[in-house]
């Protein structure tokens, strides 16, 4: 028999299912059919399709079977093989190779819970950045302070208090000092959730030109502008 004549015999194979695509120039060809069985797959067509032939010749591992007298065998062996395609229609190409209708799903629904900012102890050491004491005892330390001293500090008072900012801070009794640079902490404590500076300003809508201040009464913003450079005539008339 003529090579030729062989291989209009030939009407299955099996291949890697990982090569179905080979089958894509034939996926309108009527009878063309597939059965998919894990990592391989076994393909089927009407004798005599040399374009399916011709699809599958590249495809590495592929095995081409002939059936005669209800036999089958691999495709150049004259020995029937009991490895052979199963029974039944199969799967058209385009079945196997277009994934199949989907119905969309909604993503499920995240309820938001609203976060409490807070400071708590802990933390690495800070250096001491700000201050916030009662008028009274910046007043005992203004009249005594030098003048590099009250030069050295900027100030702004908030109702009975008093808030500084300066690398030098004075010692004033019952002052609580702060670190930070545009979030104020008081030293020892931390803020919880313990987020990035930027982070802190934005879940509190803090703009530029302000200033953040956290503490156990919860948080303040202050204007930058709103502090001044401390003098003695300044704290005894009440205006910082």
């Amino acid at each position: 028999m003529r090579q030729a004549d062989r291989w209009r015999e030939v009407t299955a194979a099996r291949i890697p299912a990982q090569y179905l695509a080979a089958l894509a120039p034939v996926r309108s060809v009527d009878g063309v059919r597939v059965h998919p069985a894990g990592e391989l797959a076994w393909v089927c067509w009407p004798a005599g399709r040399a374009d399916v032939v011709k699809c599958l010749l590249p495809v590495p591992g592929v095995v081409f079977l002939s059936r005669r007298r209800g036999v089958w065998f691999r495709f150049g062996s004259r020995l029937p093989c009991d490895d052979v395609p199963p029974e039944g229609d199969g799967e058209p190409v385009p079945a196997v190779l277009v994934p199949a209708r989907f119905q969309p799903v909604a993503p499920p629904i995240t309820l938001l819970t609203a976060g409490v900012l807070r400071v708590v102890r802990g933390g690495e050491p800070k250096p001491a950045t700000a201050l916030v004491c009662v008028i009274g005892e910046l007043l005992k330390w203004a009249d005594v302070a030098t003048t590099a001293e009250l030069a050295a500090v900027r100030a702004v008072r908030c109702g009975d208090r008093a808030i500084l900012l300066g690398s030098r801070l004075p010692s004033i009794p019952g002052a609580v000092r702060f670190w930070g640079k545009d979030v104020l902490v008081p030293i020892g404590f931390r803020p919880d959730p313990e987020l990035s500076p930027s982070g802190l300003r934005a879940a509190c809508g803090v703009a530029d030109g302000e200033l953040l201040l956290l503490d156990d009464t919860g948080a303040e913003v202050i204007p930058c502008r709103a502090f001044e450079h401390l003098t003695r005539a300044s704290v005894r008339l009440g205006s910082v």
